[in-house]
């Protein structure tokens, strides 16, 4: 059994949800010492992809230690809604992880409603996830690229994030997923032909063969503990993975890549090691639209998949189609609270790279679903 993370007022593991809060370490803030100074990094505009604002205590160049400040608290009241008007707000909390957020949701409301979906729907779901683990993981790339300054390889990956996106577009009406989900089926339509022209991962790891972005990389943001999740956890070398620990979709067979140092070019190469994986699971399945009869009952579910970042969870009270309760649990917090651990002892030119490699997401971290 492995601790997920904070699920409202519980805490989730994989084996369920526990009656308490999950046990935490908390790190103290050592005392200022002569010549050290509090430095506010931010609020950023530019440099990490949205706007960000962290304080940093240091003599210089040293990173003594990092907080993140509270900047995007969001609070989007879902209890009173329809389950059908609720996936409209869901799948928009974060769009980059528009797929895993509905998904979620979608299925802790058919566990509330004791229903068992459509296995086409079942095998869209993780079509859906794998295109989106595939957009993530190069957008990553390209953060990393971009820090260092590495414009033409940036580019580059951007564009086979575009390829990415326009796949995605073509199968499921949107390119972020929206309205491809919803209460009883799916609208997605994907088959292996789609990722003709899909060679862009011979491009890509060669970006390694850059001893200067590899340097930036290597032995910065280490870090290897149990409350790691996704690719930060596979990084270093635990295989903490939805998609074979008690998740809630069938991935037969699934093992997943792991790395044994923990530091930010180890999360860069589960990543690419990933988006192979992934479309090698593509390359086998396809998906039609698909949908079922949902019944209307009074419950409570629980559901966990594999978001590119790591667990994503969703808990739902729900009566008829009526929502009572919703949680949430983004893995950008377990994401934050491995940044700023691992940051703690750099120097602040390491900061971009070890942020871009935990492939945290603002938008979901502070948001609020009570």
């Amino acid at each position: 059994m492995r601790i997920v993370g904070q699920l409202g007022e519980k805490c989730l593991t994989t084996e369920g949800l526990m009656n308490s809060p999950c046990p935490q370490d908390e790190e103290g803030r050592p005392a200022k010492e002569y010549g050290s100074f509090t430095f506010s990094y931010g609020p950023l505009a530019g440099g990490p992809i949205e706007s960000l604002a962290l304080d940093v205590l240091t003599r210089g160049e040293s990173v003594d230690w990092i907080d993140y400040v509270s900047s995007k608290n969001r609070k989007i009241p879902l209890a009173g809604l329809r389950v059908e008007d609720a996936i409209l707000k869901v799948e928009r909390i974060n769009a980059n992880f528009g797929a895993a957020h509905s998904i979620a949701f979608l299925i802790a409301v058919e566990k509330a409603l004791e229903v068992e979906p459509d296995e086409k729907v079942v095998s869209s779901r993780i079509v859906e996830l794998e295109l989106e683990r595939v957009r993530n993981h190069l957008l990553v790339l390209h953060r990393l690229l971009d820090a260092a300054s590495l414009l033409v390889p940036a580019y580059t990956v951007l564009s086979a994030v575009e390829q990415v996106n326009r796949t995605i577009g073509r199968a499921c009406g949107h390119r972020y997923f929206m309205g491809a989900n919803f209460l009883g089926g799916t609208v997605c339509r994907f088959e292996p032909s789609m990722l003709v022209g899909w060679t862009f991962m011979k491009e890509m790891w060669k970006v390694l063969e850059n001893r200067i972005f590899v340097d930036r990389l290597s032995g910065n943001g280490v870090i290897k503990d149990n409350s790691l999740i996704g690719p930060a956890a596979r990084a270093a070398g635990m295989a903490f993975d939805a998609r074979c620990d008690g998740g809630d979709l069938p991935y037969d067979g699934f093992r997943p890549v792991s790395m044994r140092d923990g530091d930010a070019l180890s999360r860069l190469m589960v990543r690419m090691e990933e988006v192979e994986s992934s479309i090698e699971m593509l390359s086998e399945m396809r998906t039609e639209p698909s949908s079922f009869i949902v019944p209307e009952r009074t419950g409570e579910g629980i559901a966990r998949v594999e978001s590119p970042s790591g667990d994503l969870a969703y808990l739902v009270e729900v009566e008829g189609r009526m929502l009572r309760k919703v949680e949430v649990l983004p893995p950008s917090r377990a994401n934050l609270r491995a940044f700023l651990s691992s940051s703690r002892g750099a120097i602040f030119t390491d900061i971009p790279f070890n942020w871009e490699s935990f492939g945290i997401w603002v938008s979901e971290l502070e948001v609020d679903l009570g």
